[in-house]
């Protein structure tokens, strides 16, 4: 198949060259090239909703007889950096058989694509649809804060009622519920000590080393919830210390805590106070102390969703069946929303790849065809058909 002869697929391509790093470069040159677009794609105002200097959401409206709830389709424009152990250029996309690879390719700039075009079409019908259609480009997903979800939020663009779409790569599948997550910063206290004499002082280390273990054994110790699996923990940076022979003082780390029940927000609060509490009683002296760097519950399914019941069926008039419906491991744009207002009808629905946030991520450019038919459907129905 000639898949650039696919406008979406061209798209893609022009989106992967642009680098959106989060974090180094950001967002503020693939967001001014997604707002001209738009401008000059359909004509109507685009909004730069900034949220800190030079960092902005993408916003533009097709006015609709009824305001909200709105349908919102919000896609994100960052990347992870690209990271050692490329076989190509992670911003020079290569396409090879039904594969693109590229930085941001399946995560999520063929979701992005699809949304742009969708929205683009749907102007270009040249009538008033029955509610407001509603697209947003948006920044910082790959943030801890995720600060353009709660942008979009902050602004009105979303709301408790809004119909909310991603295109996060889902291998076809429907993602509604999130697992939870609470990232934290631990620093514990000692004292420094000669290291030949390490009983003269408390090794910070050592008190580290048992706030990890005692986290670890705690979550490992969880039931296993059946729809959302297990809890899960992952210990991201470590530091402490300055010199081999000098009992370390203090140390701190960084941790990625997944929720899933019964692990609540509060819970996993709970959990690590526990944890530094044990290893404090361990190591005598030693003193310890966290603090939350992101926080945000998990969000359940919700079987009695209008617009779950509306893409099942647009999915299933693409590609022949209704598709399964999954939890997701991570947290997108419309699982902040989802968990920040109590929306039951916030979900994603993208394509396949793989090797997100790794080296060599591709996307499977069949699936974005896929995609793009799913997400003209469903942008249509919710905006036009459905009261």
């Amino acid at each position: 198949m000639d898949y650039r002869s696919h406008e979406v697929i061209q798209l893609l391509e022009e989106l992967v060259k642009i680098e959106s790093t989060n974090v180094g470069k950001f967002e503020k040159e693939i967001g001014d090239f997604v707002a001209a677009w738009l401008e000059r794609e359909t004509g109507l105002p685009v909004v730069k909703d900034e949220f800190e200097p030079g960092r902005f959401n993408v916003v533009c409206k097709l006015e609709g007889e009824i305001h909200d709830p709105a349908f919102v389709s919000i896609h994100h424009m960052d990347v992870v950096p690209a990271g050692d152990g490329w076989e190509t250029d992670p911003f020079v996309p290569v396409i090879e058989g039904n594969r693109m690879y590229g930085r941001g390719s399946g995560d999520m700039k063929a979701g992005l694509a699809c949304g742009m075009l969708s929205f683009r079409d749907m102007v270009k019908l040249g009538k008033k649809p029955k509610r407001d259609i509603i697209f947003i480009a948006s920044a910082d997903e790959e943030g801890n804060i995720m600060m353009g979800a709660v942008q979009a939020l902050k602004s009105g663009y979303a709301t408790k009622d809004s119909y909310v779409l991603d295109h996060e790569p889902t291998a076809g599948k429907i993602f509604m519920a999130h697992k939870g997550k609470t990232w934290f910063k631990i620093t514990v206290k000692g004292a420094q000590a000669h290291g030949s004499t390490p009983w003269v002082g408390i090794d910070a280390i050592v008190g580290i080393s048992e706030v990890v273990l005692g986290i670890k054994r705690r979550i490992d110790a969880l039931p296993t919830d059946e729809t959302f699996g297990q809890s899960s923990v992952c210990f991201g940076t470590i530091q402490g210390g300055f010199n081999t022979n000098v009992v370390a003082e203090s140390a701190t780390i960084t941790l990625d805590m997944r929720l899933a029940p019964p692990l609540t927000s509060e819970g996993s609060l709970e959990l690590v106070e526990e944890a530094i509490k044990e290893a404090c009683e361990k190591v005598p002296g030693l003193t310890g102390s966290y603090e939350v760097i992101a926080r945000r519950p998990f969000v359940l399914h919700n079987d009695d969703s209008l617009l779950l019941k509306e893409l099942q069926e647009c999915v299933k008039e693409v590609t022949g069946k209704y598709t399964e419906t999954a939890v997701f491991t991570g947290y997108t744009d419309s699982g902040v929303i989802a968990a920040e207002t109590g929306n039951g009808n916030c979900m994603s629905y993208g394509p396949l790849g793989m090797n997100y946030h790794q080296p060599n991520e591709y996307v499977d450019l069949d699936s974005v065809l896929e995609v793009y038919e799913v997400s003209k459907k469903i942008t249509y129905r919710m905006g036009f058909e459905i009261d």
